[in-house]
């Protein structure tokens, strides 16, 4: 989820929303699940960041700062959590190609959209073996 407006024009509500739809979800999620990996002894949490939490992006000043928030959760997550066997990693999708964002996108933008294909196949890798080693990375998905 995100929402435009510019920092000058953020309202409570409009930061409130963007912290818990984009940061609490992911905090609230990781709690829950946590418990079950601990008892595994290992386990693989990806959550979905953004560009503009890794780039400054203006005219989405709420989205922004909650994506960034939620890297740095991400990176929290992984120092507290790394140590019971339980990676954390995120995939950060700049434009996606989906339906919901297709008629709000031009076809200048829309050729270097994501698609979501292409963003579960980072997730998938971000959880197997193979990113045994991975743990901490916010992974950009900016597109062609």
């Amino acid at each position: 989820m995100f929402h435009l407006g510019d920092a000058l024009t953020a309202t409570p509500e409009d930061l409130r929303l963007m912290i818990d739809v984009n940061v609490g979800a992911a905090l609230w999620l990781t709690q829950a699940v946590v418990p079950y990996l601990r008892d595994r002894g290992s386990g693989s949490i990806v959550h979905v960041a953004a560009r503009p939490g890794l780039e400054p992006t203006a005219g989405m000043a709420t989205s922004a700062v909650s994506k960034a928030a939620l890297v740095y959760l991400i990176r929290v997550l992984d120092l507290e959590l790394r140590p019971l066997g339980i990676r954390v990693n995120a995939v950060a999708p700049a434009l996606i190609d989906n339906a919901k964002n297709r008629p709000y996108l031009p076809p200048d933008l829309l050729a270097h959209a994501v698609a979501p294909g292409a963003i579960a196949d980072i997730i998938v890798y971000l959880v197997s073996d193979a990113a045994a080693p991975v743990s901490g990375a916010v992974v950009p998905a900016y597109g062609a």
